[in-house]
């Protein structure tokens, strides 16, 4: 914060750190299921969870998906049908079935076992009861859990214990064969959401206010979307989608105002995949479709649901086994990366390099609180999937008042993950921005790294952004959460032009992207990212925004053109 900041100012952003620290814990943690005590865990009580299996050509598929993904390599645009992606990553048959013999060999058993594989054949869901669960793990102690409404039985021990075959009784001859068991020590991570903003929080002052027309023109994409012929001619190709946790709905008659209020054409949404409801004062499902659906009027946009209790594995495993899912994906939600633990990473890692070799496009928000999402003020912590190498993370900027200049959005997340490699065509944009960028304090190394994939990819506009929800008049939203799906409906567009020409999608687009020679559109070269300490109150300076690369905007804000010219070439020659 400026030095010049007001008493009032001053007391304004840390009530912000206060209020945020409230809106982390209550959707952004694990820690908030409690035990529920009062309640005995019975042995005919409903139990699933999941078996990993030790996942093949791991290093194959990483390297496909590379070269799948590389505008100058002879197999882009190249993907794989969900035949071949299983073949590559699945067990042999006989090791899959000994593991389903142990699970359905007891004579005996207290109740049902149904098993069922995975799109890929590389998990096993299972679905009986605690008794027989206890049999099959016997190592296992359960005991419940609540959210909300919403109740999961887990071990007594809550430590990521999913890995430890020993510890839960897995038989040795199947430590082979099993890389790890899930939902059973291991609480699902609640993911951040986007919230209706105090217009005179300080994190918010001197920002314009845009209309997504404004943003339609500032991008440079042209008005009133594709016409009803190109979409006539292009019908079971052009889908767009929106993924929503935490059972996040979005309201029809909402998207309805939005788009008579902004002279959107109109549209619905196509089709829904799950369920949710309007459980929260400020919906994220309604201004992830108002956005999409505005950026590419006309296409038939999907939005998927998922409770509070689905991992990212679950979620891609639903998109991959929908026929005829979008293409592009849209997704505002994101977690602490450390959280996931390593066997949850790796999981959630493999899965979204399984999408993007069966040609899906996935645009993450790169998060809203800063480079701290972690919430430690020793260390900045990642924001995942934005810190994936294998999806688009999209950061924030905003226009700053009165001189209408394009500049870093303070609370964007970015930064450098932990735990995930930098891909070698990030290197000489990192090793740019480590020379030139003047870097936040790191004390004796401890509050940061600068090794791991960075991230954001791109930048979209994500403060001060009028939307509509039911109830709430006036609604003015901000968070990458908006610039997310500004991302997705503008190549959905580009994906069509590419039809036309008959065309593949662009599928994995994050490699391509640090490629183009002409760039994403404009380079946002000015204000810089903070990182919010939840634990200590407190609100640190972090990555400034310079020319070219950085970690408050990654490489700019998209112009339509500019990327159609480019995008449009791609695999011409294959």
């Amino acid at each position: 914060p400026s030095k010049r900041q007001s008493k009032w100012e001053k007391k304004m952003a840390k009530l912000f750190v206060l209020l945020s620290t409230l809106i982390h814990l209550a959707f952004c943690s694990n820690e908030n299921w409690t035990r529920v005590e009062e309640t005995r865990v019975t042995p005919t009580m409903p139990f699933s969870f999941k078996i990993a299996l030790k996942p093949q050509n791991v290093e194959y598929l990483d390297k496909l998906f590379w070269q799948i993904s590389d505008p100058e390599s002879p197999l882009y645009g190249r993907f794989l049908n969900h035949d071949q992606i299983a073949d590559l990553i699945s067990l042999p048959e006989t090791e899959i079935a000994k593991v389903e013999s142990y699970l359905l060999n007891d004579p005996n058993p207290m109740c049902e076992v149904k098993v069922n594989r995975s799109l890929h054949r590389d998990y096993l869901h299972i679905q009986t009861c605690v008794g027989q669960a206890q049999i099959i793990l016997p190592n296992l102690h359960l005991t419940i859990y609540k959210h909300h409404n919403t109740h999961i039985l887990r071990s007594q021990t809550l430590t990521d214990q999913s890995e430890n075959l020993t510890l839960l009784g897995v038989p040795h001859h199947l430590h082979a064969i099993i890389s790890a068991i899930h939902q059973v020590t291991d609480l699902p991570y609640f993911s951040q959401r986007t919230t209706l903003p105090n217009p005179q929080n300080f994190w918010l002052k001197n920002t314009k206010e845009l209309t997504i027309n404004e943003i339609i023109d500032f991008y440079e994409i042209p008005r009133g979307g594709i016409s009803d012929e190109v979409l006539d001619e292009q019908v079971g190709q052009v889908r767009q989608a929106v993924i929503e946790m935490d059972q996040t709905a979005f309201q029809g008659k909402a998207l309805e105002e939005f788009q008579e209020k902004f002279h959107i054409r109109k549209e619905g949404i196509s089709r829904v995949v799950g369920s949710g409801e309007e459980n929260f004062a400020v919906s994220e499902g309604d201004m992830d479709v108002e956005t999409i659906t505005a950026m590419a009027q006309g296409v038939q946009t999907w939005s998927f649901v998922f409770d509070n209790t689905a991992s990212y594995v679950d979620v891609v495993e639903t998109l991959m086994k929908t026929e005829g899912a979008p293409k592009v994906v849209s997704v505002s939600w994101t977690s602490n990366e450390s959280s996931l633990g390593k066997s949850g990473l790796q999981a959630a890692n493999i899965q979204f390099m399984k999408l993007g070799l069966s040609g899906t496009s996935w645009f993450n928000g790169a998060g809203d609180f800063g480079p701290a999402i972690g919430g430690n003020c020793n260390f900045l912590s990642a924001s995942y999937p934005g810190s994936s190498p294998y999806v688009v993370s999209v950061g924030g900027s905003r226009v700053e008042t009165p001189n209408n200049l394009e500049t870093a959005w303070f609370r964007s997340g970015g930064g450098f993950s932990a735990n995930n490699p930098r891909p070698d065509f990030q290197k000489s944009f990192v090793d740019n921005y480590l020379k030139n960028a003047k870097m936040p304090p790191n004390p004796k190394g401890t509050r940061y790294q600068t090794e791991g994939r960075a991230y954001p990819d791109v930048s979209g506009f994500a403060a001060l952004y009028p939307t509509v929800v039911i109830g709430q008049p006036g609604a003015v939203a901000a968070g990458t959460s908006a610039a997310t799906p500004q991302w997705a409906g503008l190549i959905t567009l580009i994906n069509i032009k590419r039809f036309q020409k008959g065309l593949g999608p662009l599928g994995p687009l994050t490699q391509a992207l640090y490629k183009l020679q002409k760039g994403v559109g404009t380079d946002v070269t000015h204000g810089r990212s903070y990182a919010i300490g939840y634990s200590c109150g407190d609100i640190l300076p972090a990555y400034e925004a310079i020319e070219g690369w950085d970690p408050a905007t990654g490489l700019g804000l998209p112009n339509y053109d500019i990327l159609l010219e480019q995008l449009l070439q791609l695999g011409e020659k294959n």
